[in-house]
This record gives structure tokens, sequence and C-alpha cells, in this order.
């Protein structure tokens, strides 16, 4: 230590002169004043801030007077400008010359130069000898036992043999001061950095017995097992697979994908088992075959990242890259393992709450980055502009106006001078209209491949940056800007590895002090400062570019690799090995503390390898001892990381297995455009393609091991000192002997070409059942497939966390359901887990039917891939979406049953019918759901669920009083005068007549032309127009109040009241008839569904006498629509068995429509005489409907033929200019 004082004393006595000067005494009198408030709060800070400084310079006096001797080297030269402190024993020290010095950082010392890359070579410095923590208990950190570092301000040390730079700090070493630290804390400490010292040495895995022990135990379980490169060999002799990974577009129906395989080899690809040996388990997959042991590796050590709170902008000791505007979209999207902080929001019941929340969900503004070590970034977070339903953590557009405009800029402009606010921006605006200008003022076409906005960077010099900090916090606390409060400063900086790697960890920390002490002030870092400390574990030899490619390489084509002495390799962790590291930490724990978050992610679906991730809880010792977590990984997930952007990530992917009919309703009942299929298509090819070129390109690199630890910067000091006590700072620290590797040594070709066959297989998978669609019909049972695919080719490269999918991990398990009897429902998977157990690798059990694609009974119903992501993607709405859902599902559930029962008569014509009322009943859902406000409380339930009829007297129950009377269309003014009109402009959808912008994908038109689909799929083209027939018959006769659309909108609203108008369906013999027989009204009681199959199939139409509507109701046809799921299908199982007794029967035929009267009215014998009494006296009335229907008739040919005129005209133009008469 006296080596690395004396210095610091040469330059005492060096000031020490008698001809120092006294500084001024201040003078007495009034105090100052001053022209305004702004000059005397300028003032104030000034003030405050000078006397903050003195303090802390008689601190650091005090400090080494306490801890410093008074020894002096002879010769020592000092710069006299550099400000430095007096040795105690000094003659007296004037207390105004003490108040003119500088002040030091806070907390900082002088550094050991005995532990430099390049010690002196003077004797006069002794060195004091390093001691072994291991042969003596724990004491307490002080300056004699631990090495420190000088401020960057300490003066160059020159001696007459050698020259020193004294290195920049790297600690904030006030923090660690044994006295700030309690008893208990201080030991966990020290215990964790002997812990992890010991641990970068040395991976504390397997041993060599255990490894043996694990082997024969193996070879026991399982006498064959297979390597990955024999099992890609085989795969290949046995006849390949279709290769889609490399293909630029997607599969299409032409290209007939599913033809190419047959489904025995689909089966052995994906559940491993043989068409040859169908009893056979599946092949084992095991690394241990292909490990080439005794392959050399060496080992690095860096600082992969660092993150934390700063208390002030003066941490940036060069200045700030300011960036005024926000950005797009934050790079921050993670807690990063820290505690969640305190936020304040207030509830839609107007109260205060107090929630914790990660860092990445607190509303946040990137602020800029450190000059001198850009990879650091600086964000604000203000933990009291949070709201509950927030979809971003970025600022409101007003938010940031206020911050920008009211606070920022004015304490910017305050403290920068003139000459660098000329270039700033003035405004909020301003800076936005900046950022967006190169975007949109040199735009000439629609679309420009030039950003929108381009992000401006200013700098701020570090001497105003305390002051700016200090005017924000003074400003936040003022009436208005109290949102604002508790600003807080996170600093960040990740992806340093390859900046800070060495070989050894003094050269390391040499690497990393060079960019950290020239940029950050340490004494403005908070407690909460965290360090990644990263051991790199790489095969040795280079790594190349270029070759034949991954596939020649497999086929030994490759001349240039074949002739190399080494072939690259590629190391993976053993999982074993990371098991024994967890246990051997848990040891470590004191007694009763709660034990770290495990979790253990597979790669590439293989049972042996993978990653590891600890993190410690918030209430454990280890993390107030500063550990957070600590990872273990494979540098190989490099060849698909693009940043945090991995492919197949993207859960919105599963949107392309959706049929775009239901994507196109959802988005409707959602609001808003949420998935657009052709940006998703364009991004799988992009992920095949960079997954291709990635793989092709890296089977000539080597990729090794890393190991992380997230720790504090104090518990990163006492690793140091660790180190280099142990004498291993400037070691370079040998490879892991071959009978303790905790890794497999694979060939990287072998590894790359098995995340190529276990992409390309999945690709395969989703490809193939995505081209076997129609893409105006997809079945939900393939939809199903689909996403099964596209989660598996999630983990199919690289580590995740299969358990979160548990229709991937799991095979069989039950869950709470109160809807069902027993009280619990069965929930069946892939069965992953079991699987990789067993076989090492994650083969399907065999739940597929491999000819049609889709899910095998009984566990079609059971597996659990019901939910696609673009579900869960409507929060508002989530409700409309889920009852969107399950109606969709009844179509396609009565797909299956019809192709199930597609020889069955009988059944199909009941699927027929449920599919019918099902179309009708969401009709009546949608028109509710458009005139929801107007329904009363009480009524609202029974109306959305379509259990109200359309008529007028059912529709005034519902409503509010507000809402009565209902406002019927002036049937004089009316431009839509027939009811087949409005049948076809609600319903069809390929008519080319309508438009309908706005309603034309909602649910009831989605579950009508599904329900086509499907009838055109099993029963053919016939009978699926028979059943819309049926359809407009059925609605025609029970629906009679009716919406009337309009171009941009379902319901026309009155322009004089605003309320919406319905169009009347009327039938004057009907309405005669039940007015004759059963009174004016019914007073709101609906007559029996059964009465709606004797209505009349003709005579609807508008009102042309005094009454306006049909004054009674009709209860809606939903007798199949109520059957339970289970009910119905019991149903169809007993007209089948009784069909198949005797199919001949007369109740099988299907009966000819019942035959009616004039007024289509079926009356029993007891009144026939009536009826047709009734019928002679409204002959002239029959005479006018029909007048009136065939007016209708010619108003719609008339509209129809407008659209013809062109294509007449053009035609008699041919005729004439061939000579021939038209």
């Amino acid at each position: 230590m006296l080596m690395s004082l004396t210095p610091y004393f040469g330059a005492r006595l060096y000031i020490m002169a008698p001809d120092s000067p006294r500084a001024p005494t201040r003078k007495r009198g009034r105090p100052r004043k001053y022209a305004s408030a702004e000059q005397r709060q300028e003032a104030k800070i000034i003030a405050q801030r000078n006397q903050r400084q003195s303090g802390r310079a008689v601190e650091r006096a005090i400090e080494f007077d306490r801890y410093y001797p008074t020894t002096i080297p002879a010769s020592v030269y000092v710069d006299e400008a550099l400000p430095t402190y007096f040795p105690p024993g000094e003659l007296t020290i004037p207390t105004d010359i003490e108040q003119l010095l500088p002040p030091l950082s806070l907390g900082l010392r002088p550094l050991d130069l005995s532990t430099d890359n390049n010690p002196p070579t003077s004797d006069e410095w002794p060195l004091a000898p390093p001691t072994d923590l291991t042969d003596e208990p724990f004491r307490a950190i002080s300056p004699e036992t631990q090495p420190t570092w000088p401020d960057q301000r300490s003066p160059r040390l020159e001696t007459t043999e050698t020259s020193l730079q004294v290195d920049p700090p790297l600690q904030r070493l006030a923090s660690a001061q044994p006295e700030t630290l309690e008893p208990n804390v201080a030991n966990v400490m020290c215990d964790f950095a002997r812990l992890l010292a010991d641990q970068l040495q040395q991976h504390h895995g397997c041993c060599y017995q255990c490894h043996t022990q694990q082997e024969s135990e193996h070879e026991l379980k399982h006498a064959e097992h297979i390597s990955l490169g024999e099992y890609i060999d085989q795969v290949q002799v046995d006849g390949g697979f279709p290769d889609v990974l490399s293909d630029t577009t997607i599969a299409r129906r032409e290209d007939n994908l599913a033809g190419q395989t047959s489904a025995e080899r689909k089966r052995e690809i994906y559940t491993g088992i043989s068409s040859v040996t169908p009893d056979a388990p599946p092949a084992h997959i095991c690394l241990a075959v292909d490990h080439q042991r005794e392959r050399p590796t060496g080992v690095t050590f860096d600082i992969d990242s660092i993150v934390g709170f700063a208390e002030s902008l003066a941490v940036a000791k060069l200045g700030v890259r300011w960036n005024p505007t926000q950005m797009p979209v934050s790079d921050l999207h993670s807690s990063l393992h820290l505690d969640p902080l305190r936020v304040h929001h207030t509830g839609s019941n107007g109260r205060t709450h107090h929630v914790q929340q990660p860092v990445h969900n607190i509303p946040h503004y990137t602020f800029g980055r450190l000059i001198g070590f850009e990879d650091i970034s600086l964000y604000f977070l203000f933990p009291r502009l949070y709201r509950e339903e927030q979809q971003s953590s970025r600022l409101r557009d007003d938010d940031f106006r206020v911050w920008m405009d009211q606070v920022l800029l004015p304490a910017i402009y305050q403290h920068c001078e003139g000459s660098l606010v000329q270039h700033y921006p003035s405004s909020f605006d301003h800076s936005r209209f900046n950022a967006t200008a190169r975007g949109v003022e040199m735009r000439s076409r629609r679309v420009d491949p030039v950003a929108r906005e381009q992000r401006l960077f200013y700098f701020l010099p570090p001497d105003a940056l305390p002051l700016v900090w200090a005017n924000i916090l003074e400003t936040v606390q003022r009436a208005g800007f109290q949102h604002f409060l508790d600003v807080t400063i996170l600093v960040q900086g990740k992806n340093l590895k390859t900046l800070t790697k060495a070989n050894t960890w003094n050269g390391m920390m040499q690497e990393f002090a060079q960019h950290w002490g020239n940029t950050i002030d340490e004494s403005y870092l908070s407690d909460q400062f965290y360090i990644d400390i990263g051991k790199e574990t790489c095969p040795t030899g280079p790594s190349r570019v270029g070759g034949v490619g991954l596939h020649a390489s497999r086929l030994h084509s490759d001349g240039e690799l074949r002739a190399s002495p080494v072939v690259p390799q590629t190391i993976l962790w053993r999982r074993c090995c990371l098991e024994s590291y967890t246990e051997w930490i848990g040891q470590q724990h004191p007694p009763g503390s709660s034990r770290p978050k495990q979790q253990f992610y597979p790669i590439s679906l293989l049972h042996d390898t993978g990653s590891l991730t600890l993190e410690t809880r918030p209430s454990s010792p280890q993390r107030q001892a500063g550990l957070l977590y600590t990872q273990f990984y494979s540098s190989v997930k490099e060849v698909f990381a693009a940043g945090d952007a991995y492919p197949f990530s993207n859960p919105a992917l599963e949107t392309l297995a959706l049929d775009p009919q239901l994507r196109k309703t959802w988005q409707y009942v959602g609001g808003g455009l949420s998935h657009d299929p052709i940006a998703l298509i364009r991004a799988y090819l992009n992920m095949k393609q960079r997954c291709h070129a990635a793989l092709q390109g890296s089977y000539m690199k080597v990729f090794g091991l890393r190991e992380e630890h997230r720790i504090s910067l104090r518990l990163f000091y006492m690793i140091d000192q660790e180190f280099r006590e142990r004498n291993l700072h400037q070691a370079q620290l040998p490879g892991i002997s071959s009978e303790v590797e905790p890794f497999y040594s694979l060939p990287t070709s072998t590894l790359l070409f098995w995340f190529h066959w276990n992409i390309n297989k999945f690709c395969v998978g989703f490809e193939t059942v995505y081209s076997i669609n129609d893409r105006h019909f997809v079945t939900w049972e393939h939809t199903r497939v689909m996403m099964m695919f596209l989660r598996c080719l999630q983990f199919s490269y690289a580590g995740g966390l299969l358990q979160r999918v548990s229709g991937c991990w799991r095979d069989v398990w039950f869950q709470p359901d109160a809807r069902r009897t027993d009280g619990l429902r069965r929930c069946e998977g892939l069965g992953f887990q079991s699987s990789m157990e067993k076989y090492g690798y994650a083969w399907f059990l065999d739940k597929l039917n491999w000819d049609t694609m889709t899910f095998r009974q009984p566990s079609a119903q059971y597996m659990m891939f019901n939910s696609p992501s673009m579900q869960a993607a409507f929060h508002a709405r989530y409700a409309q979406i889920r009852d969107v859902r399950l109606d969709f599902l009844r179509v396609h559930q009565a797909h299956r049953w019809m192709e199930e029962f597609s020889s069955i008569p009988p059944c199909l014509d009941l699927l027929a019918d449920f599919l019918r009322q099902l179309s009708l009943c969401v009709f009546r859902k949608d028109v509710f759901l458009q005139v929801k406000r107007l329904l009363h409380p009480d009524h609202a339930s029974r109306a959305l669920a379509g259990e109200v009829p359309l008529s007028y007297d059912s529709i005034s129950g519902v409503f509010i009083e507000g809402a009565q009377p209902l406002q019927l269309l002036d049937q004089r003014r009316i431009a839509v005068k027939s009811v087949d009109t409005i049948f076809a402009w609600l319903w069809e959808w390929k008519d080319g007549r309508f438009d309908r912008k706005g309603w034309k994908d909602k649910p009831y038109r989605m579950v009508y032309q599904q329900s086509f689909e499907a009838l055109h799929q099993i029963l053919g083209k016939n009978r699926a127009r028979e059943w819309k027939k049926v359809l407009r018959t059925s609605f025609l006769q029970s629906h009679w109040l009716l919406p009337y659309p309009h171009s941009n909108g379902f319901m026309r609203r009155s322009k004089d009241t605003g309320q919406e108008v319905w169009w009347s369906n009327f039938n004057a013999g009907l309405y005669e008839h039940y007015r004759q027989w059963y009174g004016v009204s019914r007073g709101g009681d609906p007559f029996p569904a059964e009465y709606i199959k004797h209505h009349p199939t003709t005579g609807w139409g508008r009102s042309s006498g005094e009454s306006q509507y049909m004054e009674n109701a009709m209860e809606p046809e939903m007798d199949l629509v109520r059957l339970p799921e289970g009910e119905f299908y019991e149903k169809l199982l007993q007209i089948a068995d009784q069909f198949s007794q005797n199919p001949d029967a007369p109740a099988w035929k299907r009966k000819a429509p019942q035959t009616v009267f004039r007024f289509g009215i079926r009356i029993g014998d007891e009144s026939l005489l009536k009826a047709q009494r009734k019928a002679k006296g409204t002959v002239a009335q029959d005479l006018c409907m029909r007048m009136i229907q065939a007016l209708d008739e010619y108003e719609v040919l008339r509209h129809s033929g407008r659209m013809l005129r062109p294509r007449k005209r053009h035609r008699r133009q041919v005729l004439l200019a061939a000579g021939k008469h038209p």
C-alpha cells in the first residue's frame, strides 16, 4: 500500500509551500439582492453545490489522515495544478485553502499498483504479500485489506525508472465500507465471493465417478441408442423428407406437399415409430455417442452487461448524447431481474392504488447514451404515470409534451450556454417535426424505403448535467407537475462481451476500466447497481467462412473441411452437470433460506443438454448480498440471435392457421386490424430464409459455453479481491480435464445439420396442413394441428421453456371445471415430458391421423391447442371474441359430425337444420348487440343470447322506456321496397351489388358462410343452395322487424331523432289470421316455434295498409342450438342406429313442403270454411300485393340493368363496326 500512497503525500508537501496564498475571507453584510427569482434560485443551487463539495473535501481529508502513513518517496514529480490532500502530522492547513480545492468523488481510494499489469521496477516500493482467505476466518473489508482505485482527477505518477498511469475507478468503494454493512450481510457477501470465485475458476459439476456411474446405468437402461449424426444419416438413406426451409415461398395446394410423403413416413418422422416394426419403441437419441473427448478448450472472461439506478445525470462524466423524441418501440423489454418498483395509479373507482411493477412496465423515456461508452443508455422511469389499462410503456403524447416543454427543455436551456442551445429543438413539436422531416417532407411516393422517423441526437455537456437534474427535481415538486414525481434514472448497457473479453481476469478488468472509468462517475450510482460477470469456455482453433455448404459438408464432399486437421467443434452443457451445480450451490445456502428459482431449457428438444437459469428470491440473503441470477447457456444460440429476436418466436404467426373469415370477424368484433396475413406470411418466409442462411454459413465455426452471474458492485469488488489474493488475476486458466468435462463436444456440422433437420420437419408439417385447405374454408381441426406445429417450431433449434406450452409438454392431466358432473375436465397433449425422459428426444405421442393430418379420436376433443394468440390480442372485447369463437367451433363440430355420419341422410338433415338455427340465432345476437345501449338491464342477457324474437312487441319489451316507441321506416319514402333485396343485402356475400363497409364481417355472416361451405364440402353445391333457400324461408317466416342497412353501417339512423330505424316485414294474410283467431296482440307472449313452419312462404314485404307491423311474436327456433354437445351427439348416434336397422322406413324419406292455402295458413278442419270465406273477401288485396311484388321485381331488374348497360353499349358498337345489325 505504501507504493500507491507516496505520490499523494509528495503532492501534499509540494502544495504546502510557505508562499501558498490564503483564501480571501468572506465579507459580512446584507445578503446580495437578485434581479429575479431565477437568479436567486440559480445562486442557491450553486451555493448548495459548493457546500456539498466542501463537505466532501473535508471528509476526504479525514479519510486520508486516518488511513495513510506519512512515509514519502524522495523523487516524485507532481503537477501542481491538480488538487490533492495533506497527510496527518503536517503543519496547520488553513480551512479557506481547503475549501478552494475541488473535491474528489466520495468514497474513492488510491489504486494498489501492485496488481497492475506493468508493475514498477523500483525496489524501494515493497509489495504486500497476498493473504489466503481460505486459511483464516472472514474479516470485514477494510482499506488495509482491499485494493483501491484512485480518483479520475488524480495526478500522473512518475518515478525515476518508470512512468505509471493510474487506471480509472471500477467501483463506488464507499458503498463497500465495512461500517455500512451489517455483519450478517457482510458474512454472506464474503461467502458468496468465495463461492463465485471458486465457480469461475472451475465449474462445480459432476465428478469422474458420477459420469462413469451414469454411463453404466444408461447402458443398462437403453441397450440401443443412436447419435445425432447416425440418425440423420439413417433418415437420408431411408428416403429423406421434403426440404422447405430453403424455399422462398410457402407451399400451395398445387405443390401437393401432402402427397410427397406417405402417412407411414410422416408417422415415423414425428413419432419415431417405424412402419416395419410398429411395436418397437422410438429410437433413443444419445449425445454421449457424439461426444469427442480431449478436445482442447480455452477460457476467457468478460463483462456482458451493466444495469442499475443512478442518483443524478452527473453520472455521465463526458456528457450525454440526448434524444429529444421517444423511440417508436422501446428497447426495454424485460425486468432485467431487478426488484420491482412501487408505482401509483388511479383505478376505475377513482381510488389511488400502489403496486409493484417491473421496470419495463413502468412508463419510460430513453433519454440518451453516454459519450465515450455509447453502449450504455439512460432511461427516465415515471412511476406515477403508470396506467392499469396501458398497452405500452411508452409515454402518452400529452404527458411527453408537458415533460419536454415545461420540465426538461427549460432546465436544459437554463444551464447550457447559448452557443449550444441554439442547436437544440425548442419544443416538443419542434423535435417531433424534425424527427419526421426526412421521412415525410422528402417523400415523393406513397410508400418510401426511407424510415418515417429519424432519431436525432444532441450533445449535453457534463458540467450542466447535475444542474439540469437538480432543476428537474425542483420543477416536478410544483403544482401541475407532480405526476412526474419519483422520476428515476435507469442505466443499462448490454452485449458488452466482445468489448471487454480477455484471456485473464486482470485483462478483462483493464479492458472494462478503459471505457468505464472515463465515462461513469460512480459516486452517483445507487446501491442497486449490478454487473454481469461472464466466463466463456470455447474450443480452440480458428473459425472460417465459405465452403460448399452445410449439406455438402454432411455428405463429406467438402474437401477443405476433411483436409483440416481439426474439425470445428461445438460444446453443449451436460444436463447432469448443471443439475450438480444447482445441488452444490443449494448446499451453500444458509439453512432455512429460500432456494433460487430454477428453470431448465432443453436445446432443440433434446433431453441431455440445455440451458439453466437460477434467480434468487427477493427476500433471500443471497439477493441481499448482491447475487441476482446466474445463467448457463451455449453460444451456438448466436447462430439464430438477431439482438433479442429469434426465429418463429412471433406468437402472431398462429393467425396464419386461422380460417380467413374467422380472422376477419375477430378483427371486426375486436374493433380494429390486429394481424395482417400478408405481413405474417412475409415474416414466416423471412424466418425460414434467415435460418437457412445462418446454418449454411456457420458450419465451419466453433461455439462454446457461457456462464454469467449478475452481481452487485460490492460483490464484484470482493470477487476481484479474491482473484488477486489467490494470484489468479493474471493467470490464464487451463482447459477442463476430459475426465470431468461438463459438456458434450460435437462437430459443428453435425449439430447444425440436426438443427436444420428439426426446423425443416416442423415447417413441413405446418405447410402440409396449410396447403391442404381451401383458403376460403379452413377447418378448426386443421387450425389446431397448424398451431401445434408452429408452437413446436419455437423450440426446434434453441432452448425454450417447454412447460409453458401445456399442449406440447404434458400427456394427460385434469383441470377443475364446474360445468362437468365430476368437476374435472380431461386435457391431453403431445407428451414431450415423458418422451424426452424415455428416448432423449421429444417424439410425438401417436395421437394424429397422418392421412387427414388431424388429431385422432378419442384424443381429438381433449388436445389443448384451442386458443390462438390472436384471441388474446383483444383485451377490451374478449367476451365477444370468445362468443364468436364458440359459434365458429359449433359450425366446425357440425362439419366433423357430417363427415362422421355422411352415409346417414337423417343425421345430415338434422345437422343442416342445426346450422340453420345457429345462423339465425347469431343474426339475432348481432342485431341486439348493435342496439346494446338501448336494452333494459333485466332483459339484456336474453337478447344478447339470441333468445328474443325480432318482432315489434318483443323488441319493445326488452328496450328501455326512452327508446320507445320503435321508429319504423316511412313506407312511402323507403328506398328498398322488397324484402328479397333486404335479405340479399343482409346475408349474401358474392352478389357484387351492395356495399357493406364496416359490417360485411359480422359474426352472423361468418357463421352463415362457414355453414354453406361445410354443406358444400359434404353434401355438394345443390344441397348447399337448397339449404340457403330453406334459411331464407325460415328467416321471412319468423323475423318480422329487420335492421335497415346502408352502405356504411348495419343499421340506419333517423336524421331527425338519431334513433335506429327498422324495416317492417309484413304479411297481410298472416296478420289477418292471427288478428281473427288470437286477437290483436298477446301482450308479449310469443307463439310456439312450431307455428313457424306453417307460415306462408310468399306474400312478405312492406305494409300497404293501416297496420305497419306484425302485432304478434314467435318463439325463435332454438331447440337444436340449446342442446348440449354430448346430448346432440347421442341423438345422432340414436338416429344412426335406427337408420342402420331399417334404412327404408318411411320416416327417413325426405318430406315435401306442406301444402298451404292462399295466405299460407294451414288450418284445422273445423275452421276450413271460415278461412275460405276470409280468402274470398280479400282477393282484391291479394291482387294488389301481387302488383306490388311485380313492381319490386321490376325495380330489382332495373337496378341490375344499370350494371349491364355498359356491356350492351360495347356489344352494340362492336356489331355496328362489323357491319351487322345489333
